[in-house]
């Protein structure tokens, strides 16, 4: 009788194993776009998220070229895919629209002819389908030997163009300037075209093209009369100079000032998704936005968005007011934007208001308050109606934080502060607008309330 009931049990077994396969699931995730994102934090994001889904056995393997495959399992037999496919910005889009992505990885913010193209998916700037994942900026690097420091961007963009061939006409010492830059498709070059080369200027012939950032700055680090671009990211044995345009301050690219946006070539890195992108595609994303995600960000050597603030010299340039608002307070790392001409959070800011709260429950944060100072740059619109709309702005922020329970001190908006970006272009104008975020104990050490 024992050894029937055994044998019993072992067909039992052989059952249940059957039945569980019969509803083991694949989870597929399909990313395709930047090599910026691809080459190394898409893959490093999908296996973190395997494992704090369940997974075991987290594999990676490249398939091919700048192609991805991470595979894992669990117990239940379910099974783990996700897919990276990172050659270049515009090739994610397309597959989007097309179905053949879940997301697309993007080093740049969609354009208004993607916007376009993608309207049978839904809207791309809308919050639920745009997605600030990671902080980058555009390095101007050189090597770590050239005596250079800064430069302006419209002398990269005269180098760059072949226009100016020789150090010596930057104020560096004789020697022919050698060109690196990466390819057509990268989502960095469009970032390169637009902030610097204004969209139209063609790229010298003699520029040395590569699919890879990381090749780059190695070539870069090898060549003494070297000029090249990569993502902050990719900065190693190579040295990133300050730059600045007309009218603004130099500034070097770290953590601090492209968390900010303050360094003229800072970006943003994006997931898009479809409007009717699946369960499992929304978790993901989310697990991007939160904290382990962000810790993923910043292993693998991007600016994440976790909130810090840090001792910082304000810029020069502003109001005494501005001074007054922000004496012996730490800067923040962010700044708050809105979408184009209204008081409506942009979708990296609306993500921000809850990292702000998150920040301020803080132990070390809970006795202190927040300090806003609203900027706007002047515009043929009459003062006062810049004001009105630089109150609306610091009203709405104060409003949302303060029924999180943030503390908010006397916030203030000025016109005429310092600037980060031209004026004379809309594209970069709107750089200038934003609301600067202070850390500060409780005081009375600045004088009057409403905007200057």
């Amino acid at each position: 009788m024992a050894r029937k009931i055994k044998h019993l049990s072992s067909l039992a077994c052989l059952f249940l194993g059957s039945t569980l396969n019969l509803h083991a699931e694949t989870l597929s995730l399909r990313l395709h776009g930047s090599n910026t994102l691809g080459a190394k934090l898409a893959p490093a994001l999908l296996e973190a998220y395997a494992r704090q889904q369940g997974y075991a056995e987290v594999q990676r393997s490249e398939t091919a070229p700048m192609e991805f495959q991470v595979s894992a399992t669990r117990r239940d037999g379910s099974r783990f895919e996700g897919t990276v496919r990172a050659h270049g910005t515009g090739t994610g889009h397309t597959a989007l629209v097309s179905g053949e992505a879940d997301v697309w990885m993007a080093s740049r913010a969609a354009t208004p002819a993607d916007v376009q193209v993608a309207r049978s998916i839904g809207a791309l700037h809308s919050p639920a389908q745009e997605h600030v994942v990671a902080l980058d900026g555009l390095a101007i690097i050189v090597h770590p030997d050239n005596p250079l420091r800064e430069l302006r961007i419209d002398q990269v963009r005269d180098a760059f163009a072949g226009r100016l061939s020789d150090w010596a006409q930057l104020g560096g010492k004789p020697g022919p300037i050698h060109l690196y830059g990466r390819d057509d498709r990268s989502g960095t070059f469009d970032t390169f075209k637009a902030m610097v080369l204004d969209g139209s200027t063609p790229l010298a012939a003699q520029t040395r093209r590569y699919e890879s950032s990381s090749e780059l700055e190695r070539g870069v680090a090898a060549d003494r009369g070297a000029l090249g671009f990569v993502g902050f990211s990719y900065v190693a044995a190579t040295r990133a100079l300050a730059v600045h345009a007309a009218g603004t301050l130099p500034l070097k690219p770290d953590a601090l000032s492209i968390s900010t946006e303050d360094y003229a070539l800072a970006r943003r890195l994006y997931f898009y998704t479809a409007r009717d992108a699946g369960p499992a595609v929304r978790a993901f994303v989310e697990f991007v936005q939160a904290g382990t995600g962000q810790a993923v960000v910043a292993e693998t050597g991007f600016v994440a968005q976790q909130i810090f603030a840090a001792a910082a010299e304000p810029l020069p340039g502003n109001p005494d007011g501005y001074y007054e608002v922000i004496g012996e307070a730490a800067r923040v790392s962010l700044n708050f934007r809105f979408s184009p001409a209204s008081s409506t959070l942009d979708s990296r800011a609306l993500r921000d208001i809850e990292r702000l709260r998150e920040f301020m429950q803080r132990p070390e944060n809970q006795h202190k308050e927040i300090r806003l100072a609203a900027f706007s740059p002047g515009t043929a619109r009459a003062p006062m109606m810049t004001l009105l709309t630089l109150n609306d702005r610091v009203d709405h922020i104060s409003q949302l934080l303060a029924v999180r329970g943030v503390p908010i001190g006397t916030s203030r908006g000025f016109i005429h502060g310092a600037l980060l970006a031209p004026t004379d272009r809309s594209d970069s104008r709107v750089r200038n607008e934003r609301v600067e975020v202070w850390l500060a104990e409780p005081a009375t050490n600045y004088s009057g309330d409403g905007p200057m």
